[in-house]
């Protein structure tokens, strides 16, 4: 699998991730990542739009370290293959699943 392959594998789990966390029909589901250099880790917020009001819903048990670990393995990736070494990033999801991304290096 080539590098893009396997970014694009991780996007895909992170997303799968943040509709788990979600009960019920969406508008957009959006999660900021922001890498902690100091504890070379990862923090998330996960924010929900249903029927036109946001919330921050409650996550599973296990949500934030498997998150950390994807985007820990996302960024080291992304560094081996373009030498990028993003500070942050957002993961937003429409109703349809549609996924977008920006990152902030």
């Amino acid at each position: 699998m080539n590098p893009i392959e396997k970014q694009a594998e991780i996007m895909t789990e992170l997303a799968q991730l943040m509709l788990d966390q979600v009960e019920g029909p969406y508008e957009s589901i959006t999660c900021e990542y922001e890498y902690v250099e100091r504890y070379s880790t990862v923090s998330s917020s996960l924010s929900v739009i249903q029927h036109g009001t946001q919330k921050y819903p409650d996550t599973a048990a296990g949500y934030a370290t498997d998150n950390a670990e994807l985007c820990t393995k996302l960024r080291g990736l992304m560094k081996c293959h373009t030498g990028g070494e993003w500070t942050s990033f957002t993961l937003s999801l429409d109703a349809g699943g549609k996924a977008k991304t920006k990152f902030y290096y």
